[in-house]
């Protein structure tokens, strides 16, 4: 059950069985005037003002590191990581992409979102716009793409060849229980359900200074896509599937079949059947990550079927006993052969998560307070950090370190040394608000984290928000604790 739920839905009944790094918000801000940038995403000097006030529940937002363009992990013409798994946008070694996440109406009355560009050598954030005397509110304008063909919310960006792709695609219910509520702007006009025309994915690439976007390859009508891609050095590679619907009362569940790992060469643009993704198991697998040529799969195993209405009833104890006697896999899916190995099992009795780069899987568990390595070629582990005084919840990979968190140290990070297993901890948080940091990108030995907020309180417990506010940080300053931002400046929301 661990999704990422849209905030422009309310979801009902969900159960996370882990507390995700970087809470859940509800924010809704327009955003500011901007920046022109020049054909190399550079700066540009023409400044428009600020937009509407947002709000944001007190908590914040999500936290996903986005990966550099063909870095990522594993071996040397292996798979990488390109787009999903939670990320917010994507980068190179030169700057930070994202799509902003709420549409603005454009001077012709349609609604249309902004590719934005955060430059890591100038520190400014721009449109990603050639042209010196853009108003960045027509179609002509790269930087805008219209609601319609890209939605803000699960259009996917990655680079890969030093260019930009766009992958164009609705939201994956899958395994979600969701209440009829459509996305309504501010004005009462509704911009429709997400996913409910049935349109195609659709790959779209540019110049990674926005020039030259094409439609490139469409995938076939009636297959969702699901919220990842991988990368190698010619190709994606996705998982498509049929999406299945059952109601319940005033729920509509949504369950997958016929999944399907295709690759894409991007060259040729031809697609091919790798494997079947329906494995003859009781529950569902998903991608977690990858490496070399495998993929990293995690799912969750009651030892029997189970019903939706298991999953989500509303007696919170009945799925408590549910999932307390099930266990946590990790498997590994190799390409080349097609065999799937179940590599570590761990109960859900009590409080585990784990992180993977490599071929290696790091998992934490409450019932030692170890944190254990475990090789997934040969499944054998060892106690990375152990004789810890409490449970630590692993987040993600920056550098040498695991990036995870306890409730003692509750809106701060600790760090562990996946080499020496040494437990460092870090005393930043956001500076107005000491809600926790969010983490958008590693590029480098420098962290690209929202570390402050342009807020008002609004007296119920949320703030008014007008901005995020980007910065750069070294990775030594950041696990030290040492507050050296070099601030982007910012001229959007960013979000």
């Amino acid at each position: 059950m661990k999704k990422k739920i849209l905030t422009i839905f309310l979801a009902a009944g969900m159960m996370v069985s882990l507390t995700a790094c970087g809470g859940p918000g509800s924010v809704d801000a327009q955003g500011s005037g901007g920046i022109v940038s020049g054909t190399d995403g550079g700066t540009g000097l023409n400044t428009d003002g600020a937009g509407e006030d947002g709000a944001v529940e007190n908590g914040g937002t999500g936290s996903g590191i986005s990966a550099p363009a063909d870095g990522g992990t594993g071996s040397e013409g292996g798979l990488r990581p390109l787009a999903g798994f939670n990320r917010e946008g994507c980068n190179t070694a030169e700057g930070y992409y994202y799509l902003c996440a709420h549409p603005e109406k454009l001077s012709d009355g349609n609604y249309g979102s902004h590719l934005m560009y955060m430059d890591f050598a100038s520190q400014q954030e721009v449109y990603l716009c050639s042209n010196a005397g853009c108003s960045h509110d027509t179609v002509e304008c790269s930087s805008v793409l219209l609601y319609d063909e890209f939605p803000s919310y699960t259009t996917l960006l990655f680079v890969h060849g030093n260019q930009l792709y766009l992958l164009s695609k609705d939201n994956d219910y899958d395994g979600s229980s969701f209440s009829s509520v459509s996305y309504v702007e501010d004005g009462g006009e509704t911009l429709g359900y997400a996913g409910d025309d049935g349109a195609p994915a659709v790959l779209y690439r540019s110049n990674l200074d926005g020039t030259n976007r094409e439609k490139v390859y469409t995938f076939t009508s009636g297959l969702m896509l699901e919220d990842f891609v991988l990368g190698d050095e010619n190709g994606i590679y996705v998982a498509t599937k049929k999406l299945t619907t059952e109601k319940n009362g005033t729920y509509t569940y949504y369950n997958s079949s016929e999944r399907q790992l295709l690759y894409l060469d991007l060259v040729k643009m031809e697609e091919r059947e790798i494997c079947s993704m329906d494995f003859e198991e009781s529950f569902f697998w998903w991608v977690k990550g990858c490496y070399a040529n495998k993929l990293i799969l995690e799912g969750t195993d009651y030892g029997r079927e189970v019903s939706y209405e298991e999953l989500f009833d509303d007696d919170e104890d009945k799925y408590k006993e549910l999932y307390e006697n099930s266990e946590e896999v990790y498997a590994t899916l190799d390409l080349n052969s097609g065999q799937l190995n179940r590599v570590y099992s761990i109960s859900n009795r009590k409080w585990n998560s784990a992180v993977a780069e490599g071929g290696v899987l790091y998992v934490s568990t409450a019932v030692d307070n170890s944190v254990k390595a475990v090789d997934l070629d040969t499944g054998e582990a060892r106690v990375l950090c152990g004789g810890m005084d409490q449970y630590y919840y692993l987040c993600d990979i920056i550098g040498s370190k695991i990036r995870c968190e306890n409730e003692t140290f509750e809106g701060t990070f600790s760090y562990i040394d996946v080499n020496t297993g040494e437990l460092l901890h870090s005393s930043l948080v956001n500076k107005s608000l000491g809600w926790r940091l969010e983490f958008r990108a590693v590029s480098g030995s420098d962290v690209l984290v929202i570390y402050d907020y342009e807020a008002t309180p609004n007296g119920d417990g949320s703030y008014e928000i007008t901005r995020y506010q980007y910065g750069l940080i070294t990775q030594e300053d950041l696990f030290a604790g040492r507050e050296n931002y070099r601030t982007i400046h910012m001229i959007k929301e960013g979000w």
